[in-house]
């Protein structure tokens, strides 16, 4: 498969999900600094460029009609996990037995879980390349491990525009429902919970399993 179909398989994907009932897709022209601007408007309310065009078009025909216009809000930033959370999820993850997990694929989920946790406590957008690029790996490495983590319902990819100066670019997020989905997850793959922490699996839990 080559990168130009690849690019369209996901702008077929993303205008799936975007395009509401009721709603057309079309196509805008302007100047270059409205554009920057649009850019940075969207960059500030953590939405895509085209969903932000279209409420500033709404909105100003709202306003030539006399009518009020919906104010455009940015998406509510992500929880902090605190502290005594990001331990219980440590355990988990150590307590864990999905299948083809291994000891140190666990250490590395543990790893990977910390350093996400302390980019974002620190301020920080995370993203996998350059997560990848600060512990010296290859980006495909770090993608693997949070596609997992993902997949467990630990962490969440949101879409920024504008993340660097050319592009837009998905920031890593530790969902606030972490602890609750691994152990759903655990539960629906491995066949018993991993909550309460304290408590351990039964014999035929794990014959079960």
């Amino acid at each position: 498969m080559t990168s130009k179909s690849k690019y369209t398989e996901y702008r077929e994907k993303w205008r799936a999900e975007s395009l509401e009932p009721g709603h057309v897709e079309t196509k805008l022209f302007l100047p270059r600094e409205e554009h920057e601007k649009v850019v940075a408007m969207a960059q500030m309310l953590g939405a895509r460029i085209p969903v932000v065009l279209g409420q500033l078009v709404v909105s100003g025909l709202a306003a030539m009609a006399g009518r009020p216009a919906k104010p455009m809000e940015p998406i509510p930033a992500p929880i902090l996990l605190q502290p005594n959370d990001l331990l219980i999820l440590c355990e988990m993850i150590d307590k864990s037995r999905f299948a083809n997990d291994t000891g140190s694929t666990r250490y590395r989920q543990i790893a990977f879980v910390n350093r996400l946790a302390a980019e974002i406590y620190n301020g920080r957008r995370p993203t996998i390349q350059g997560l990848a690029k600060s512990v010296d790996s290859h980006y495909s490495q770090l993608d693997l491990l949070s596609k997992v983590m993902e997949n467990r319902g630990v962490v969440t990819r949101m879409h920024v525009p504008g993340l660097t100066e050319k592009r837009a670019g998905k920031v890593l997020y530790i969902r606030d429902d972490a602890i609750e989905a691994l152990n759903q997850a655990h539960i629906d793959q491995v066949g018993y919970a991993l909550l309460p922490l304290d408590v351990q699996p039964s014999e035929t839990d794990q014959v079960n399993s």
